[in-house]
């Protein structure tokens, strides 16, 4: 769920009044009380310094001093071995069918539908769902029992009677107990801040009741469930169905009370995940942070004519314009906030795998990495060696002839998605280049239309390059070799091609072969073409390009006139299957965009083209350097698990120095 992403204005300096509640705290530090609530309930009062954090954050948010409650709800959510399956059936769902209304949430069961409450009462609600659970003991020690179903219009699980009686009476006594401990804890609080505030009679005063603060909250008495798919296409039904059958609800044996809040702007809307940051050019406009969450409408999407929409910053919540494509959707409960989780039964978990990792742990995957990357240097070494000791006979004796294969991958991160509009600050009045980051290329190349060709060709940055030769050394050290690299002309995929073949340790060996049919689909470039760096200006910045390689398709066939999702697909088709059709033996690499890991095997593996929702839906599940791999088995293709793992990395926020200036 939401945590803070990095912080917009980092306060250093740590707060350790452990003998003052974070209210009290922040009450002292001069923050008024209102805003010291709504900062505590939006950040699960986990504290002062992410409270504090988040007010900083909010200075400018026009609902700073709003009164709107928070909206709440409890949920019984799946955890360990059954919400890993229902994980990857989400995951699976999204891919092939589509978003349907079940991504919108994370797994769960609805035990009290969403209610308002003040700020003020937050801990309470907390509170109380803890005791509720310490009066009423665990939950029979087996799996929670589920009974599936599916229809045309909802699939998903239902409790069965006698588990479902057990939650509906934790629910009901939730219910009961909330509204008697908010009048009865409201005195006490009132007294406590009494005691520490005595010469303060307006903050006192202030923490009087103020007549009835009851809170309208109902439990959920329908039929108990857990939906797995519902608002989809009739036409996903089948293969939905035959996904659902795949999962076994007897694994369901762990879960858990959690209490989520949310803010009220979010309800009725799509919640987006920003994935590029973006720096305002105009006033209208929102600064986008990666990590952020935007609340949009689905009618701005839905009629944005250019792709800008007006959104709402989770982060800040400042609202304004924003590229769409700077963001993806993500669920709905990716924004709200946790407040409590309590174990709603006793069952061991046993032993999970997770692919996030808590700060204290870092130092230790650091030295465990560093561990891997000399074990592999070490490997490398020794397969070298005993390479160089066969004789000729013993080479040709152990050779076994392998079937050829394909590598599709996606090129790695490019410095505008990263800085946002970068071109501006890196280039002074004469076009000459300045790097501003440690992660900006130390150079460019030279081109004819100068600065303004990056517009639409950008290069990757440090990291993306570091990424690019990483892919190549892991399919070095998995004995992979491959004969002929073809790549997109844009720059970055150019410059990726080059890393994987300098990691392969064969830079100079292999040249790489422009092909413009591998360019990414023209309807992201109705306005504006790209002017991508002719054979000369690459050789110049140091790439070993093929001369004499003759494209299937050339800049000027590419863009003659538009093209639909279809032809997208049969474009890049065409252009695999020419290029396997002239290199029948060896194998062969694609570098090029993150569509290109779908659109360029689609049709050699036998497959029609998907919709255009489901490509968009696709795409940004391909992250930088995303690899695939096909292989020729007698007269069909095939898809392999890549011989080598993804590229995965934390994301560093940038470092402002003189916030330690003194």
């Amino acid at each position: 769920m939401a945590t803070l992403p990095p912080r917009r204005n980092p306060t250093p300096t740590k707060i350790s009044k452990q003998h003052l509640t974070p209210l009290q705290i922040l009450l002292q530090m001069g923050f008024p009380k209102h805003r010291a609530e709504k900062a505590l309930a939006a950040t699960g009062n986990r504290g002062v310094q992410l409270a504090s954090d988040w007010l900083l954050a909010h200075v400018n948010d026009p609902l700073l001093d709003d009164s709107a409650p928070r909206e709440y709800i409890l949920y019984a959510c799946p955890v360990g071995p059954f919400l890993e399956q229902l994980q990857n059936f989400w995951e699976l769902t999204l891919i092939h069918c589509g978003w349907n209304g079940a991504h919108n949430f994370t797994p769960h069961i609805t035990l009290v539908s969403f209610f308002k409450a003040p700020d003020e009462d937050a801990p309470h609600l907390s509170q109380t769902l803890k005791s509720v659970m310490d009066r009423n003991g665990a939950l029979l020690n087996e799996p929670l029992k589920l009974e599936t179903y599916a229809s045309h219009n909802f699939m998903g699980f239902f409790v069965s009677e006698e588990h479902a009686d057990y939650l509906k009476r934790i629910a009901m006594q939730y219910v009961k107990e909330v509204s008697n401990a908010i009048i009865s804890d409201t005195y006490e609080h009132f007294d406590a801040l009494t005691a520490c505030f005595p010469w303060c009679s307006t903050t006192t005063a202030r923490c009087i009741p103020r007549g009835s603060r009851s809170i309208s909250l109902e439990p959920h008495v329908k039929s108990l469930h857990l939906t797995l798919a519902y608002q989809f296409s009739t036409n996903n039904y089948a293969h939905l169905k035959s996904l659902v059958e795949t999962l076994d609800p007897s694994t369901s044996s762990a879960w858990e009370l959690r209490l989520y809040s949310r803010d009220p702007r979010v309800n009725g809307k799509q919640v987006h995940k920003v994935i590029h940051p973006y720096t305002p050019l105009e006033n209208d406009e929102l600064e986008l942070r990666t990590g952020d969450y935007v609340y949009v409408s689905s009618e701005a999407l839905t009629n944005s004519p250019d792709g800008w929409v007006e959104g709402t910053s989770w982060l800040t919540g400042q609202t304004g314009l924003l590229p769409e494509s700077y963001t993806e959707r993500t669920a709905e409960s990716d924004a709200w906030t946790l407040h409590k989780k309590v174990a709603l039964n006793q069952i061991s978990v046993g032993n999970l795998t997770t692919l996030s990792a808590s700060p204290d742990s870092i130092p230790k995957i650091e030295t465990e990495i560093d561990s891997i990357v000399n074990q592999v240097d070490a490997d490398v070494d020794t397969y070298t060696e005993d390479v160089e000791n066969l004789t000729i006979s013993e080479k040709h004796q152990n050779a076994v002839p392998e079937n050829q294969k394909l590598f599709v991958m996606r090129h790695g991160e490019r410095v505008d998605f990263t800085f946002g509009s970068w071109i501006p600050h890196c280039f002074d009045k004469e076009g000459k280049y300045i790097r501003k980051d440690l992660n900006m290329p130390l150079s460019v190349p030279q081109r004819k239309l100068g600065p303004p060709g990056f517009i639409k060709d950008s290069p990757l940055t440090n990291v993306g390059v570091l990424q690019a030769t990483l892919t190549g050394e892991g399919l070095k050290h998995a004995k992979v070799n491959i004969k002929y690299a073809f790549a997109s002309p844009s720059l970055r995929c150019v410059q990726t091609c080059d890393g994987v073949l300098k990691g392969l340790g064969l830079k100079d060996s292999v040249r790489i072969k422009l092909e413009p049919g591998l360019f990414e689909w023209l309807v992201w470039y109705q306005d504006v073409k790209p002017d991508w760096l002719t054979v000369d200006e690459l050789k110049v910045a140091g790439y070993n390009i093929d001369e004499d390689y003759t494209p299937f398709i050339t800049k000027s066939e590419l863009f003659k006139s538009q093209e639909n999702c279809e032809q997208f697909y049969n474009r890049s088709g065409f252009i695999t299957k020419s290029v396997l059709d002239e290199n029948k033996a060896g194998n062969i690499l694609f570098v090029a965009h993150a569509a290109s890991v779908e659109v360029c095997t689609r049709q050699i593996l036998g497959l029609t083209p998907r919709s255009v929702n489901e490509l968009t839906g696709l795409i940004p599940h391909v992250h930088y350097c995303s690899l695939v791999e096909l292989e020729k088995k007698e007269d069909l293709w095939e898809m392999n698990e890549p011989p080598i793992p993804p590229v995965t990395h934390y994301n560093n926020p940038r470092f402002n120095w003189s916030l330690i200036q003194p």
